[in-house]
């Protein structure tokens, strides 16, 4: 006689989660990463803040830096000589616009005017930060006979850290009515603080401070072929205080100065 074996049909079965149930912990999550979004949002946005802060202070830092020094390739005889030119012929209808990046430097390679040459970008061996190469800020100008050279072999992708940044230098003066400092209405040009009368060239510019404001902007993008093409462009309307066409506003300013 066979003996009947019950078979439960739902013995096997695995329980899950019900509708209702799946819902309910969806909403506990969304109300998790509300409270996180409140809680931690501000101090994200501060973090950004303080980094925009240390870029800025960077460039600043470079260009300040380059603008002092006297290199072995320079032809200029101090730094207020430097900068009264690189002011009068860096920006908008000028031929020399200057540029600010950073890229990886050999230090084992170092040129005659005593920056570094580019480390050798090798994607199967791409060598140890702060061993094999070092990150260099660069401040140089584009169609210079002296760095146009040394711009394209720092621009290569691999050996470029980061943006490349278009400075535009803006001589400030002294308002003989209320003292404030205020661009001249021919911003490319470089006078004598007090007068309207245009210095043709540095013999005539008898000031022992010169006073400017530097603007950055961002060049995108950050390819020799593109920078070195005639869609780059920098000029803008003539007025001194309008953007330049092609790069937008600045993301970053400051006033300056180089005394005597």
């Amino acid at each position: 006689m066979k003996k009947k074996v019950a078979v439960h049909k739902h013995a096997n079965k695995k329980s899950g989660f019900t509708l209702v149930e799946t819902a309910i912990a969806m909403g506990m999550v969304a109300v998790m990463i509300s409270s996180f979004l409140v809680v931690f949002g501000p101090a994200i946005k501060g973090i950004e803040k303080s980094l925009s802060a240390k870029e800025a202070d960077r460039l600043t830092s470079a260009l300040e830096l380059e603008l002092t020094t006297i290199k072995n390739d320079d032809v200029y005889s101090s730094p207020i000589e430097k900068t009264y030119y690189w002011v009068r012929f860096t920006h908008e209808d000028s031929n020399f616009p200057v540029l600010v990046y950073q890229y990886r430097g050999d230090p084992d390679s170092v040129r005659t005017d005593g920056t570094l040459n580019p480390y050798p970008y090798n994607a199967s061996n791409p060598g140890t930060p702060g061993v094999d190469y070092v990150i260099q800020t660069s401040v140089r100008r584009l169609n210079d006979t002296v760095d146009n050279s040394k711009i394209q072999a720092e621009l290569v992708p691999g050996v470029l850290e980061g943006k490349v940044y278009y400075v535009k230098l803006l001589q400030l003066r002294t308002n003989s009515t209320d003292g404030s400092l205020e661009i001249p209405s021919n911003p490319w040009h470089v006078y004598n603080a007090g007068g309207a009368s245009y210095t043709g060239d540095f013999s005539q510019f008898v000031d022992p401070v010169l006073a400017f404001r530097a603007q950055f902007y961002e060049v995108k993008p950050p390819l020799w072929s593109y920078i070195n093409s005639a869609s780059f462009s920098v000029s803008d309307s003539g007025d001194a205080d309008s953007d330049p066409d092609a790069l937008g506003k600045p993301v970053a300013t400051k006033n300056m100065a180089v005394i005597r």
